[in-house]
């Protein structure tokens, strides 16, 4: 079963998408949450995989409160108002419902979260079964399944990583990329901290590949550039510190 919780401001809508997620055979409705902020305890008592929340709402936004999140669960936007929708695919949701909406809508959306689930599992499965050593200076290479063959990569030549969905994509320095099924969490655990640092939910970067860092960006070889995220500003700027010369 999908844990499921939903988050909406309005009584009514609250109560709507509740029935919605109840009715449906592989959703858990673990709760049903007028505030972002009830949400927060409910999930630091327990592990949920989905959410349905309205975006604006007082106090804390539902797109924010997305944003914030360290470990993001499946996310589908529910709100009134449809300029947030390209908004709402930036944060990773896999689905959007313009209110008002009914049934056959909810359906569409639960079956995106299911697959997500699907894949999310599948992916955990593929990792808790996968040996994963620490690489070190006399490990400097990965392999990348493509089909049946396997693609020696150097990790020298990694500039940068980004998550997208429960994949990852690799970008070299040549210009090239590769695809592998595995989280941005466990794919850290391969990878030598002198060199390659997190520096956003969606983003690992080699950091001998950084032309410059300004103004919450990293400017990367070939004309790159890649958002810091707040959560990760601190250690970005711890390692550059252990790194400045001429103070």
């Amino acid at each position: 079963m999908i844990k499921v919780i939903v988050i909406d401001d309005e009584p009514l809508a609250l109560q709507q998408i509740a029935e919605m997620v109840s009715r449906t055979p592989y959703f858990e409705l673990v709760a049903a949450c007028d505030s972002a902020f009830e949400a927060m305890q409910t999930m630091e008592q327990q592990h949920i995989d989905a959410i349905f929340t309205d975006i604006n709402m007082p106090d804390l936004s539902g797109m924010k409160y997305i944003e914030y999140l360290r470990e993001q669960p499946i996310v589908v936007f529910t709100t009134a108002y449809s300029q947030y929708a390209v908004d709402g695919y930036k944060v990773g949701a896999v689905d959007y419902l313009l209110k008002p909406f009914g049934q056959p809508e909810f359906q569409r959306a639960a079956a995106k979260v299911k697959e997500q689930y699907e894949l999310r599992q599948a992916a955990h499965l593929q990792a808790a079964t996968t040996p994963t050593t620490p690489a070190s200076s006399d490990n400097n290479i990965l392999f990348v399944k493509d089909g049946y063959n396997y693609i020696r990569i150097l990790l020298a030549d990694i500039v940068y990583i980004e998550s997208q969905s429960e994949y990852l994509k690799l970008y070299l320095k040549d210009g090239t990329s590769h695809m592998a099924l595995m989280s941005l969490k466990n794919m850290i655990l391969l990878l030598p901290p002198e060199s390659f640092l997190r520096i956003h939910r969606s983003y690992i970067v080699n950091m001998t590949h950084i032309k410059s860092v300004s103004r919450g960006r990293v400017f990367l070889d070939r004309n790159q550039e890649l958002p810091i995220g707040d959560l990760y500003k601190e250690q970005v700027f711890q390692f550059i510190e252990k790194r400045i010369i001429g103070k």
